[in-house]
C-alpha cells in the first residue's frame, strides 16, 4: 500500500486429494526488520574485528585453562608469533622469563577466574629471545550464558619508556652522589682557605702592633687594604658555602607563616634609621622549609637596604594571589638597576656593587631558593627611582 519492499519468508505444503494437489497452503512471515538487524550485527561485527585486528594495543583471549585462543595483528607484531604459532599453546610456557614471571601469570589469571580486573608490568620473552618490559590490561572473559570462561588481556610494549625510566633512576642518583661530594668539598675548602687568612689576619695585626708610632701614612693604608681585602676574602667563602648548602639538605615542607617570619627579619636585621620597611598586605601562609624562606626575604631585604641612597628610605613587601601560587615582592626607593644587567644580577659571582660586603653570590642564592619551591624570580628597575624584586612561592 506505501509501495516499501517487504523481505518474507514463505513456508508452503501442497493439499493433495486422492493423490492430487488440488491447493497450495503456505505462511508468509516479514522478516524485515530482522534481516537488518541481521546485517547491522554482521556490519558491526566486521567493523569491531578490524579495530580490534588493526589497533596498536596487543589483544589475546586466553581460556581458563591459559591456552591462547584468539590474537590479533598487533600483538603478533610485539611478540614476534604468528597466530598458527601461539593458538593452542599455553601463554605462561611461552613468554614467562622466569619462575618469577610465571607465577605472576599464574596469579593474575587466578584473579580473572574470581572475576579480577586490573593491570600489571611483565617481562617477558620474545620469539626472537629478546626480553621486553608488557604493560598488561586484564579482564574476565564471559560467554552469552554468562558464564566465564577465560579472561581477555590488552597489552602495551613499555620497553623503552622502562629504558628511560632506569636512565633517569640512575641520573638522579649520579646527581645526588655529587651534590653530597660539592657539599663535602665545599666544607673541606671554606675550612682550609679560612686558616691561612686568619693567620694572616693576626700577622698584619701584630705587625701593626709591633710598628705602632713607626709606620707613615701610606703604609698604614696599605695594611688596611689588606684587611679590608682579607674580609672580603672571608664573606666570599663564606657565601660560596652557603650557596653550596642551599638545596644540599632540603628540610620536611611545613606550614610557614611568612608574615611573623618577615616581621620577625625586620626587628633583628640591622636597618639605618632613615629606611622605612612597609609590609603592605597580610602575607599567607604556605608549605615550604622555613629556614630557606628566612633566608631568601633576608636576602631580598638586605640588598634593598643596601642600595638605597635616598634621605629617606622606603622598602615595601606585600603579596598577591595568584592560582597556584603566591607572588610576592620587595620593592625599594633605592639607585635603581640598569635595564642590562636585570639577567646577570642572578648569575652567581655578578656583583654590581664592588664593596667588600657584596660577592654577587645574594641574589643567586635567592634563585636557587625560589627554584626549590617551584617558583619564578625576576625584577624591574629604574635607575634612580628603585627597585622591585618578584619572586612566586607555590601554595
Amino acid at each position: 500500500r506505501t509501495n516499501q519492499q517487504k523481505l518474507v519468508h514463505i513456508n508452503s505444503s501442497l493439499i493433495y486429494d486422492n493423490d492430487v494437489a488440488v491447493a497450495v497452503q503456505g505462511i508468509v512471515r516479514d522478516v524485515t526488520i530482522q534481516n537488518k538487524y541481521k546485517k547491522s550485527i554482521e556490519a558491526e561485527r566486521l567493523k569491531y574485528s578490524n579495530i580490534i585486528a588493526n589497533m596498536n594495543l596487543g589483544l589475546i583471549e586466553i581460556s581458563k585453562e591459559g591456552e591462547v585462543l584468539m590474537m590479533n595483528q598487533s600483538f603478533s607484531d610485539i611478540s614476534g608469533y604468528n597466530e598458527a604459532e601461539l593458538l593452542g599453546t599455553v601463554a605462561r610456557d611461552i613468554f614467562a622469563v622466569n619462575d618469577a614471571g610465571a607465577e605472576l601469570i599464574d596469579e593474575e589469571k587466578r584473579k580473572r577466574v574470581e572475576g579480577e580486573s586490573n593491570s600489571y608490568e611483565l617481562e617477558v620473552k620474545t620469539k626472537t629471545g629478546e626480553h621486553r618490559h608488557w604493560l598488561v590490561s586484564g579482564a574476565p572473559n564471559y560467554n552469552l550464558e554468562g558464564e566465564q570462561v577465560g579472561s581477555i588481556a590488552v597489552t602495551l610494549d613499555i620497553t623503552d619508556l622502562k629504558n628511560l625510566q632506569n636512565q633517569k633512576e640512575k641520573l638522579l642518583s649520579k646527581l645526588e652522589k655529587s651534590n653530597d661530594e660539592l657539599q663535602e668539598y665545599a666544607h673541606i675548602v671554606s675550612h682550609d682557605l679560612k686558616s691561612p687568612l686568619r693567620s694572616i689576619n693576626a700577622l698584619v695585626s701584630w705587625l701593626k702592633e709591633d710598628n705602632q708610632g713607626k709606620l707613615d701614612e701610606v703604609s698604614l693604608q696599605n695594611i688596611a687594604h689588606i684587611e679590608t681585602t682579607l674580609e672580603k676574602m672571608e664573606q666570599l667563602i663564606t657565601d660560596v658555602l652557603n650557596y653550596s648548602s642551599v638545596g644540599a639538605q632540603v628540610s620536611a615542607l611545613a606550614d610557614v607563616n611568612t608574615h611573623n617570619l618577615v616581621s620577625d627579619l625586620c626587628k633583628i636585621l640591622y636597618v639605618p634609621e632613615h629606611i622605612e620597611i612597609k609590609i603592605v598586605n597580610q602575607l599567607p601562609v604556605i608549605k615550604g622549609d622555613k629556614t630557606k624562606l628566612q633566608q631568601l626575604f633576608q636576602n631580598l631585604i638586605s640588598n634593598a637596604v643596601k642600595f638605597i641612597d635616598k634621605e629617606k628610605g622606603l622598602i615595601e613587601i606585600k603579596v598577591l594571589e595568584l592560582s597556584t601560587h603566591f607572588e610576592f615582592s620587595v620593592k625599594d626607593n633605592g639607585m635603581g638597576i640598569e635595564k642590562q644587567f636585570h639577567d646577570k644580577i642572578f648569575k652567581i659571582f655578578h656583583a654590581l656593587n664592588k664593596s667588600k660586603e657584596s660577592t654577587g653570590i645574594g641574589l643567586s642564592i635567592v634563585k636557587k631558593i625560589v627554584d626549590l619551591h617551584e617558583g619564578e624570580v625576576w625584577l624591574e628597575s629604574e635607575p634612580k627611582v628603585g627597585t622591585t624584586f618578584y619572586f612566586t612561592l607555590k601554595k
